[in-house]
């Protein structure tokens, strides 16, 4: 039986790709949340990379409908931002102005409202579950710790170019981005075009608008040419259009 899982806010700050292991089920994520997430995704630690991969996850996810109504998951599933009508109250004496109690309320609101579907909340907060235990809530804690290695960030983007292509990045310096590239800053750029003699060019962008050009005196990936790669005792040569 399919079952709705609303995720507290610590579950994507923890695992941003969490969005993504609930198989077939249906995944709620109360606005709050994606308040909350709009908080850290300026810091610059591990907690501000979380939050700024989740929130590029969710504006993909866009793409595939209204994330208010609800968008497939690649299982079966789907994925929801579930938005009340006014701010939930508990009728209980915690702090009506808490965002994690209005969190847990939105749970409550979605169980009520699928008597006929279990409701799971999932947060890493224990004396959060233990309130929601209280209230009568399903809880369950956030265990998936392996690590996906088909989801981790590379950190490098591989991009197609026609020979054209490839003729005007060298000859202008920079191009912007092809549609749909997924670029973000400081991302390592590998251009690849199609020729007989296939060219490469790898280089870092500070910038999701521009690419910067590899000349021969930067080498590649900013590298002086000539560079020695001491681990192979091999030059590191710049990229070159041959």
């Amino acid at each position: 039986m399919k079952k709705n899982y609303v995720l507290d806010t610590n579950v994507l700050l923890h695992d941003p790709h969490a969005i993504h292991k609930f198989e077939d089920n249906d995944l709620i994520l109360p606005i709050y949340v994606i308040e909350e997430i709009d908080q850290f995704k300026r810091e610059s630690n591990e907690r501000g990379r979380n939050a700024r991969t989740v929130t590029r996850l969710l504006d993909e996810k866009r793409n595939g409908g209204s994330l208010s109504v609800g968008v497939p998951m690649g299982d079966g599933g789907s994925l929801r931002v579930h938005v009340p009508e006014r701010r939930p109250e508990l009728k209980i004496a915690l702090d009506p102005k808490s965002t994690d109690h209005a969190i847990l309320a939105t749970a409550l609101e979605v169980r009520d409202s699928n008597p006929d579907r279990p409701t799971v909340f999932v947060t890493m907060d224990v004396n959060l579950r233990i309130r929601a235990d209280a209230l009568g809530l399903k809880t369950e804690a956030y265990e998936n710790q392996s690590v996906d290695a088909d989801r981790l960030e590379s950190g490098i983007v591989e991009l197609a170019l026609s020979v054209a292509e490839m003729d005007r990045f060298f000859e202008l310096g920079a191009l912007p981005p092809p549609e749909g590239a997924g670029l973000y800053a400081n991302v390592s750029v590998m251009f690849r075009d199609d020729g007989p003699k296939p060219r490469t060019a790898r280089i870092a962008s500070p910038r999701c608008s521009k690419v910067p050009k590899i000349t021969p005196r930067r080498g590649v990936s900013g590298l002086p040419a000539g560079t020695t790669n001491r681990r192979s005792g091999r030059s590191a040569r710049p990229a070159s259009r041959r």
